[in-house]
C-alpha cells in the first residue's frame, strides 16, 4: 500500500466512525461526530496532496498538523501544464467555493490554544468560552445545530469520494 491509499483508508475509516457515532449518540456525541468528520476531510485533501507529491508534481510535506487550509491554497493553484488539465478540472470541481467554505469551517473546530489572555473558542474536543464569556463544553446541548451536522457529514462525504477519483486520475497520468 502506498502513502495515498493509506491517507483515503484512514479517511474512509474516519466516515464510517462519524456514521456509526451518528446512528446510535444523542446530540453530546456531535462534538465528536463533527471531529471525525474534519478528520475524513483532514486525511482525503492529504492522501491527494501525498499522491500529487508521488507523481512529483508537489514538493510538499504534509506534516502532523490538522488543518488543511494550506493544502487548499497549493491544490487551487496547481502548476498549469497540459498533462495537469484533468487533475485541475477535477480539483476545481472538488474545491468550488461552497466547499472550501465548509473546509474552513471544519477548520476552525479543530481544537487550538488560544493566544496567551484570550478565551477558548468553540472547538470539538476542550471546553471553550461561548458568547456571553460563560464556559461550555462541546457536549453540551446546542453547541452543534442539526443543520451544522448536515453540512459537515455533506462536506466530509464529498471529499472523501471525490478525492478517490482524484487520487484515480493522478495515477492514470502519463509519467
Amino acid at each position: 500500500m502506498d502513502e495515498a491509499l493509506a491517507w483515503l483508508c484512514q479517511a474512509a475509516a474516519d466516515r464510517a466512525a462519524a456514521e456509526q457515532l451518528v446512528a446510535v449518540a444523542t446530540e453530546a456525541g456531535h462534538c465528536h461526530a463533527i471531529a471525525k468528520w474534519q478528520q475524513t476531510v483532514e486525511k482525503a485533501v492529504k492522501a491527494v496532496v501525498a499522491c500529487l507529491r508521488e507523481a512529483k508534481v508537489l514538493h510538499i510535506d504534509i506534516g502532523y498538523d490538522h488543518g488543511v487550509h494550506r493544502f487548499i491554497s497549493v491544490l487551487i493553484r496547481l502548476p498549469h501544464a497540459r498533462h495537469h488539465r484533468e487533475i485541475q478540472q477535477h480539483l476545481h470541481g472538488l474545491l468550488d467555493q461552497e466547499t472550501r467554505t465548509g473546509i474552513q469551517a471544519l477548520d476552525a473546530l479543530v481544537p487550538r490554544r488560544p493566544p496567551s489572555g484570550s478565551p477558548a473558542r468553540r472547538n470539538t474536543e476542550y471546553p471553550f468560552a461561548d458568547g456571553a464569556g460563560s464556559w461550555t463544553y462541546p457536549a453540551a446541548e446546542d453547541v452543534f445545530s442539526s443543520d451544522e451536522m448536515e453540512r459537515f457529514r455533506s462536506v466530509a462525504r464529498r471529499i472523501l469520494d471525490r478525492a478517490g477519483r482524484i487520487v484515480s486520475a493522478i495515477r492514470r497520468m502519463p509519467k
